[in-house]
């Protein structure tokens, strides 16, 4: 396991700060020591914390972590695996807002039974890279296109050279939102897209869509993007599978596994969105859904549109697919927001979809 020592290391480290007390610089040698005994990445020990959950929720064999620079300066976690067989191809998985990759182990374990290699990155803000705020649980951002650049580096400088056969991207949520620029400024990267339940237009409730939109955009440029948005807060232990009082998925297990890691995983824990994240978000939605921009889209996109969604508006999926050259959709009436964390029914169905997907585009792909 990541982080653990050998026992040889452990005893010398443990003589060198013994004989240290002898002698006035011993502050030297124990920082010696501990840099020994430590791994200077905290992804490394990423594993040793998990809860306790079904083994098919766990990190999988031969998981990997790392990290990169973006160019704000932020490190960027990822974490990588490949199967144990033929390689079919690669999948960059991409999560949503206010998720982290331990949260698609049971996802990407099942994409490396298909044969795919499997990368996944955490969106700055959340996860396991770098926060914004001096409060770590408030997730903000300086725009999405910011991600959109993070994505680029980390599929241009980390996946690319390690990769084998086509690129797939694999999405939830705003993570289909962030991928579509890459989409249509890099119509090579990519040889399919699946966007399961992808952030086209918020759902925004009783609240006005036009309302809302103002309420973000003012407080973000009055300068209180940092706040959060009403009803938003820092994790809370109380909250069980509920998200603001909204479930995610039917699954009794599934719909509780963000729960469960923050439970155990302090550094991983978010609260919600703040103003700025908004402003964003609604920001980035704006621009991508006209005509023109979705046309140039050339990339095979298949959607999964879940209808019981209170998180993203189902009506956009189909607007969209009927907009872009290359797309299929599926209705899942009776689906929630997660289609990934839904019951093995609803689950298998999104598999079986995806599968017959990817047969048919990767079969044409160079």
């Amino acid at each position: 396991m990541a982080g653990r020592v050998h026992p040889a290391l452990g005893m010398a480290a443990g003589q060198a700060v013994s004989r240290a007390r002898r002698w006035p610089w011993h502050p030297i040698l124990f920082f010696l020591a501990w840099m020994i005994v430590m791994p200077l990445d905290p992804a490394a020990r990423a594993d040793e914390t998990a809860p306790d959950l079904d083994p098919r929720f766990l990190q999988p064999q031969g998981w990997e972590w790392g990290s990169f620079t973006n160019a704000e300066g932020a490190r960027i976690r990822y974490g990588h695996a490949r199967p144990s067989g033929e390689v079919r191809g690669t999948v960059v998985l991409l999560t949503g807002f206010n998720e982290f990759a331990e949260k698609y182990f049971e996802t990407a374990r099942d994409l490396l039974a298909r044969g795919f290699a499997v990368w996944e990155m955490d969106w700055r803000g959340q996860g396991g890279s770098d926060r914004y705020y001096a409060n770590p649980q408030k997730i903000g951002s300086v725009g999405l296109r910011a991600d959109a650049a993070d994505l680029h580096q980390f599929v241009t400088e980390i996946v690319e050279p390690a990769a084998a056969g086509p690129l797939i991207a694999v999405t939830h949520s705003s993570g289909g939102q962030i991928i579509l620029p890459l989409l249509r400024d890099h119509p090579e990267m990519f040889a399919a897209a699946v966007l399961s339940a992808p952030m086209l237009e918020i759902e925004t409730g009783s609240v006005p869509p036009w309302l809302a939109r103002l309420l973000a955009r003012v407080a973000t440029g009055a300068g209180f993007g940092h706040l959060y948005i009403p009803g938003a807060g820092d994790w809370s232990s109380e909250s069980g599978g509920n998200y603001r009082g909204r479930k995610t998925s039917h699954d009794a297990v599934r719909v509780g596994l963000r729960h469960q890691w923050l439970a155990a995983r302090p550094d991983l824990r978010t609260g919600g969105a703040t103003f700025a994240w908004l402003d964003a978000a609604f920001r980035s939605v704006a621009e991508t859904q006209s005509e023109t921009y979705l046309r140039a889209i050339r990339t095979p996109v298949l959607i999964g549109s879940p209808k019981q969604d209170d998180y993203v508006e189902p009506a956009a999926h189909r607007r969209a697919c009927k907009i872009l050259p290359a797309c299929e959709i599926i209705d899942f009436p009776e689906a929630r927001h997660e289609l990934f964390m839904e019951t093995d029914r609803i689950r298998d169905r999104w598999f079986d979809a995806i599968d017959a997907f990817l047969a048919r585009h990767l079969k044409a792909a160079p």
